[in-house]
């Protein structure tokens, strides 16, 4: 989770990025599950308040909402049915002991841990798992849910006992599983959440998890603090320890100013900043402190393109030569650091079965420029192209969710001027953005593309983005979708011989580029700034923070 594209909401573990000499970057734990850190020795220490700071306002805390500064206290809050280790992606029993699937992989067979409860004292049965899931499934129009995106497919759940349950789908699907381990797919929340309106289900002070912290304070759009649940028993395998979290309390507070956010980590205000831009990277190595980074596994962040009737991107030629004018070395070097990697394709390095596809995504201006002039765009003499009068131009959001976002979107403007496009770019804030995001624009302009990755650690994302019965990426009309797009999408999702989804997933990033679907910019990756008195830090497969393992030290 990730994003906010102006059709459908977002939603992721890459490789680690290699660091500067000065820095600290993350790395498994032998100890543990989780993305974790080695910063310091000792034994852990009980107690204290952990004060987490975040660049983006806290808002909209239904389950599926995957803006990344909500997704990290909700990860603490919500569980799943399974853990997915996010250094090998080996799939983990959490509120599931054990699980079977049938032949034709349209049946899985769940057994429940026992004795797990949420905070509210009620008991985690198949009733309430059921429940939850249902909701994914097929909405609840009385209440204002939606489906979730990444369980279209899905027939419904079975009780069979207080702790086993079938799950029915319609279809096989190759990332189902890993769907089941997803934050903003399969958490399972009590039921006084999920008999809750969308209003309700959107505020945080309804969350009730079964997670090792509970809602303790906060408006939840400011602040959120965070309690341990001193009933905890359902740890995911593969922890560093079990029992209850080490931390007395989490404080996660919305900083905008960054300045801020890194002096407070300096005096020892605040002990874990998150999404640091690369400019402050080495400062926090300069006073000392933790740099911890983590690739998100899934698509790379991109500019998801819109292919409807009446767009310029509707013309394949210009959607190629948009491509083909990026430069995503200088992206990097201009205005991004070592933790991010370049995109070699459209998933993130290390994302399962992800493919290398860096010969279509060369930089060459003049096949850009050999291609806007075979699509009738000329140059003119005030430096752009034009066409039948009108000038090839192009709108674009800052997202404010990524902290780079604006640089690289500067550094994309100087290389779409010199093949004569003009990109003009807003910023605003999150909340006008969302509204703008809602409405298609302003003006009456309609989005040609807006800044986006989607991201879950297995390739069957790019089912859930571009399937116009999903996600419906390209903003298809879904009267007359590119009928091979989707055939390509399902045929891997529904793929299980490993070699031949490989192949599968290849080939449809192959045609993804070939018809100039996405504009990859760079590797989504998260860049936490740390106090060297936390110990333990770590995140799950979606690099999201995990602190059921975190300490801190005198």
């Amino acid at each position: 989770m990730t994003m906010f594209r102006p059709r459908r909401p977002s939603l992721v573990l890459g490789a680690l990025a290699t660091a500067s000499a000065l820095l600290l970057t993350a790395c498994g734990s032998s100890a543990g599950g989780s993305n974790s850190s080695q910063s310091g020795s000792g034994s852990p220490q009980t107690g204290g308040t952990l004060t987490f700071y975040d660049p983006v306002q806290y808002e909209d805390w239904q389950t599926t909402n995957s803006l990344w500064s909500v997704s990290q206290v909700a990860d603490n809050i919500g569980e799943r049915l399974i853990w997915q280790d996010p250094r090998t992606g080996k799939l983990e029993p959490w509120l599931a002991k054990s699980w079977s699937i049938s032949a034709d992989h349209k049946t899985y067979t769940f057994h429940l841990k026992p004795d797990v409860k949420f905070t509210d004292g009620t008991a985690l049965t198949s009733q309430v798992v059921k429940d939850n899931f249902d909701q994914h499934g097929f909405g609840d129009k009385k209440l204002g849910i939606p489906v979730d995106q990444f369980w279209n497919g899905y027939a419904g759940t079975k009780v069979v006992d207080a702790t086993t349950f079938e799950i029915k789908l319609n279809t096989p699907d190759a990332g189902f599983l890993q769907v089941l381990s997803n934050y903003r797919a399969s958490t399972i929340l009590a039921e006084s959440y999920v008999k809750r309106n969308l209003a309700g289900q959107s505020k945080v002070q309804n969350w009730v998890g079964t997670g090792p912290f509970r809602y303790a304070g906060g408006d939840g759009v400011n602040e959120v603090i965070l309690k341990p649940n001193p009933h905890y028993t359902s740890w995911p395998t593969g922890s560093a320890h079990t029992g209850q979290p080490y931390l007395n309390e989490i404080d996660f507070k919305y900083v905008p100013e960054e300045s801020t956010r890194i002096g407070a980590l300096q005096s020892g205000q605040a002990q874990i900043v998150r999404n640091l831009s690369p400019t402050d990277e080495q400062t926090v190595g300069s006073f000392g402190g933790q740099l911890e980074s983590f690739g998100v596994q899934g698509e790379t962040n991109a500019l998801a393109v819109q292919v409807r009737p009446g767009l310029i991107t509707d013309d394949k030629q210009v959607r190629l030569a948009l491509n083909a004018a990026t430069d995503r070395k200088e992206i990097n070097q201009a205005v991004l650091s070592s933790h991010y990697g370049i995109p070699i394709g459209p998933l993130v390095k290390g994302t399962p079965d992800a493919p290398d596809l860096s010969s279509y995504l060369a930089y060459d201006p003049g096949k850009a420029k050999q291609l806007l002039q075979s699509a009738g765009w000329a140059a003119n003499s005030d430096g752009y192209r034009y066409k039948d009068g009108q000038q090839l131009h192009f709108d674009i959001w800052v997202a404010p969710f990524y902290q780079v976002s604006e640089q690289v979107l500067e550094v994309l403007q100087s290389e779409w001027k010199k093949v004569g496009v003009k990109l003009s770019i807003h910023s605003v804030s999150l909340d006008q953005y969302e509204a703008i995001t809602a409405a298609g624009g302003t003006g009456g302009e309609k989005f040609s593309f807006s800044q986006s990755q989607t991201s879950t650690a297995d390739p069957n994302v790019l089912r859930v983005d571009y399937d116009t019965t999903r996600a419906n990426g390209l903003g298809q009309d879904a009267k007359d979708p590119d009928a091979k797009l989707n055939e390509l999408v399902r045929d891997q999702a529904e793929t299980f011989d490993p070699d031949k989804r490989a192949a599968a997933v290849k080939e449809t990033g192959e045609y993804l580029y070939q018809q100039g679907y996405s504009i990859p910019l760079y590797d989504e990756t998260q860049v936490f700034g740390l106090s060297s008195k936390v110990h333990g830090f770590g995140t799950e497969s979606t690099a999201r923070a995990w602190l059921y393992d975190t300490w801190l030290g005198k």
